[in-house]
């Protein structure tokens, strides 16, 4: 683990847990050409105006796995392949967790959904890190993915 307890990574196989009830979800992790597929929320939505990587909140009954096909599904209209787990990262003001997943693009147009997302880009890895406003589990994001 890296990072203080309140910005702790977990990754798989790691034994400390935040305390308390925990909520699930997920990010999708798109790369093409070496470059990334990043989010800019759409105002009136929790953070709004952040960039950060695609995803969402697991539903009830749901796996990780069916999570990140749904979620981009609904917020980028694409349909996508979960290759890897990479690890999770804890969300630092709630007690949300967050599975970490390489994703491959199998079909569909990028049609970002209006209220979820203002605008898309692809960026090198340096261009991720350094993209402002950005959520703090971007960069730890980018650190696992050793980018």
């Amino acid at each position: 683990m890296k990072g203080t307890p309140e910005e702790r990574t977990w990754t798989p196989g790691g034994a400390s847990r935040p305390q308390g009830r925990v909520g699930r979800g997920v990010i999708g992790i798109i790369a093409r050409e070496g470059r990334y597929l990043v989010i800019r929320r759409a105002a009136g939505i929790a953070k709004g105006g952040y960039w950060c990587f695609p995803g969402g909140h697991l539903e009830p009954g749901e796996t990780s796995r069916q999570a990140i096909q749904r979620e981009l599904a609904e917020e980028l209209g694409i349909c996508v392949r979960p290759i890897q787990r990479v690890g999770s990262v804890r969300v630092l003001d709630s007690k949300y967790i967050l599975a970490v997943w390489r994703v491959e693009h199998t079909s569909g147009e990028f049609r970002p959904a209006k209220q979820e997302i203002s605008e898309i880009r692809w960026l090198l890895p340096e261009e991720v890190r350094a993209i402002q406003p950005s959520l703090p589990s971007t960069a730890r994001v980018m650190d696992m993915l050793e980018v």
